[in-house]
């Protein structure tokens, strides 16, 4: 089993994408209640995307007939 080593620049500028993106939309009231944003949230969020893109990439890494995510993984090729 391989396990890539991640590209923590790839992964910040994601991350902070996503966040923004839902704190804009619950501001606005998409999600949740007009001009209210809850921090709790992202706050989980914040934990929670990471930790589920580096073990799809850790999937896709190991399953071959699987597309790589190439820029979420740093290598020496």
């Amino acid at each position: 089993m391989k396990f890539p080593s991640p590209s923590y620049r790839a992964h910040l500028k994601f991350v902070a994408t996503a966040l923004v993106t839902i704190a804009v939309l619950q501001y606005t009231g998409i999600f949740g209640a007009p001009g209210e944003v809850d921090f709790a949230y992202l706050a989980d969020l914040a934990i929670g995307i990471p930790i589920s893109t580096y073990l799809l990439t850790v999937v896709l890494e190991n399953i071959s007939w699987l597309s790589q995510w190439d820029q979420m993984v740093r290598r020496s090729e």
